[in-house]
């Protein structure tokens, strides 16, 4: 089972969860939960949104992250939360969002699907890769179609092979 962590808006943690199988055990980090998750080692952070921590706070949340294997940001969001940070280890990150220079750029936007466009290879969990391509990705008829919610569960299901 893997562990991630998770840093965005309540409801997206729900409907992710939701969308996931039991492969994954997801973790909100948030400022309530940081202290207590100091020595969780997560297999990935997820980063769908900025956290305003001080300063005991920003160094476990460093340590979280430094002892993490993939780091998934998304880079339509403005996130002070990683400036200033020096990891300690090399970290595979993975940015998303409609910005072209992201490792998953979203190409096209329809009703009914968006095709995401992965610019470089990502080396999976399994030490596969997932080559440079383009992807559909489904949206159903369900009232919350929220894209960066469908391109995390992409993410996860690709670096996982589910």
């Amino acid at each position: 089972m893997s562990l991630i962590g998770i840093i965005a808006k309540k409801k997206d943690i729900r409907e992710i969860k939701n969308k996931l199988d039991t492969n994954y055990e997801i973790i909100e980090i948030n400022n309530k939960s940081i202290e207590n998750l100091k020595n969780i080692k997560f297999e990935q952070i997820i980063i769908n949104k900025d956290l305003i921590l001080n300063e005991q706070e920003h160094n476990v949340f460093i340590k979280i992250i430094c002892e993490s294997k993939y780091i998934i940001i998304n880079t339509d969001t403005n996130i002070q939360l990683l400036n200033n940070i020096e990891l300690k280890k090399p970290l595979k990150i993975i940015t998303y969002g409609f910005n072209s220079k992201a490792t998953i750029s979203i190409s096209s936007v329809k009703e009914e699907y968006i095709i995401l466009s992965i610019q470089r290879e990502i080396e999976k969990v399994n030490n596969e890769k997932i080559e440079n391509q383009e992807r559909k990705i489904e949206l159903l008829n369900e009232k919350n179609n929220n894209i960066y919610i469908k391109i995390i569960k992409f993410i996860i299901k690709e670096l996982h092979n589910f």
